[in-house]
C-alpha cells in the first residue's frame, strides 16, 4: 500500500539531476575541404598556403550544421611527410579557432600521383575535437585527393565513424529504481 508513493518520491527525488545533467555526443555527419597550390612531391605535401576553406553547403551534414558554414577558413599543418608519417607530431585541421579540430592519426596514398600523373588518392584517420561544448571526440577518417602535377588544388572530405552508443545514464537510473523497487516489495510483503 505504501510501496507505490515510496517509489514515486524516490523516482521524483532524481528528475532534476536527470534534466540538467549536460549532454556530451560524439560528432556525427561530414564536410568537405577545398584548397589551392599544393605540391605533392612523392613523399610529401606542402600546402602554400595553409590556408582551407569548407566546402559548398550542401557537403556539410550532421554535427557540422551547427559549427561550420561553407566557405568558412581554417588551416592545415604544412608540410605533411606521408611517406614517414609522424604520429608524435601529427597534421591538423582546425577550423573556427577549435570549433572544429581534426587531428590526423594516419595517412597513406592511396593512388600514386606517378601512377596517374594527374590524380593522386590518399586516405588517413583521426580524432575529431571541438572547443565548443557539447562535443565528445570522435574518431574520423579522411579521404584527400590532389588534382593535377606540382601546385595544384585539391579536396577532401572529413567522416565520423559511427560507434556503438553506450547505455544513458538516465536507463540504468531506471534500471536501479527498479531493483529497489523489488527490495521494498519483498520487504513490505514479508
Amino acid at each position: 500500500m505504501y510501496l507505490p508513493k515510496f517509489v514515486a518520491v524516490l523516482a521524483l527525488g532524481f528528475v532534476p539531476f536527470a534534466a540538467h545533467a549536460s549532454t556530451i555526443s560524439p560528432f556525427s555527419g561530414q564536410f568537405s575541404i577545398t584548397g589551392s597550390s599544393i605540391a605533392d612531391n612523392g613523399s610529401s605535401l606542402t600546402f602554400t598556403p595553409s590556408t582551407i576553406v569548407v566546402g559548398a553547403a550542401n557537403t556539410i551534414s550532421g554535427s557540422f550544421l551547427n559549427l561550420l558554414t561553407a566557405g568558412e577558413s581554417g588551416t592545415i599543418t604544412s608540410p605533411i611527410n606521408y611517406m614517414t608519417y609522424n604520429t608524435m607530431n601529427p597534421a591538423q585541421i582546425v577550423f573556427g579557432n577549435g570549433a572544429v579540430d581534426f587531428t590526423i592519426a594516419s595517412l597513406t596514398e592511396v593512388t600514386s600521383a606517378s601512377n596517374t600523373p594527374n590524380f593522386a588518392i590518399f586516405t588517413g584517420t583521426g580524432m575529431l575535437t571541438s572547443t565548443t561544448a557539447g562535443y565528445a571526440a570522435t574518431p574520423a577518417t579522411l579521404t584527400f585527393s590532389t588534382q593535377g602535377n606540382g601546385d595544384t588544388t585539391f579536396s577532401a572530405t572529413v567522416d565520423t565513424i559511427s560507434a556503438v552508443p553506450e547505455p544513458s545514464t538516465l536507463a540504468m537510473l531506471g534500471t536501479g529504481l527498479v531493483g529497489i523497487a523489488g527490495i521494498a516489495k519483498r520487504r513490505f510483503l514479508a
